[in-house]
């Protein structure tokens, strides 16, 4: 929670603060009108080339935002960016830093929730070296879920699907 709270960026929901009730944790964060790019190719199909592209630009600069404060998200996915409603132009908010990672460089503790051998990530969207080894994923797992983002929004389809989630991780 507060490494999410240190993101200032017009291309991610800020994150307004961090409370625990009982033995949970609630994050309050900005309340965005819209909804997510997986709903908008779901209910309109394979969005146009332009559009797509420039949704994946936003998305980019506030990954970079993130990279530099030092989280590696780890969850990009087409359910994970907001096409906001609340601009005059279109605007793309990243959601969801639960799987995040701060870099070890950043922490003096650690800093990581994944267990060895554990999966984390969305299946179609996970990058090969984030599949084999979640603790180790960068900036570079984040690029390709980006890619990955960028081909279901242009086709309507994730670019690996195949039979079950495990096959898709291992092909």
């Amino acid at each position: 929670i507060r490494a999410t709270a240190r993101l200032h960026h017009p291309n991610i929901v800020t994150a307004y603060t961090g409370l625990k009730i009982n033995d949970d944790f609630v994050l309050a964060m900005e309340y965005v009108t819209g909804c997510d790019l997986n709903e908008v190719v779901r209910s309109h199909g394979p969005l146009p080339i332009a559009s797509a592209c420039e949704y994946i630009r936003q998305a980019a600069l506030g990954l970079q935002h993130a990279h530099e404060v030092g989280l590696v998200h780890r969850d990009i996915k087409p359910s994970n960016l907001m096409l906001s409603t609340d601009s005059k132009r279109p605007l793309i908010k990243i959601l969801d830093f639960g799987l995040a990672r701060i870099r070890q460089e950043e922490s003096q503790q650690s800093t990581s929730l994944t267990v060895a051998g554990a999966l984390i990530g969305t299946p179609d969207y996970i990058s090969p070296e984030q599949a084999s080894n979640a603790a180790t994923a960068d900036i570079r797992a984040d690029i390709y879920s980006l890619g990955a983002t960028l081909f279901y929004l242009i086709t309507g389809r994730p670019p690996m699907r195949r039979e079950s989630a495990w096959a898709t991780i291992v092909s």
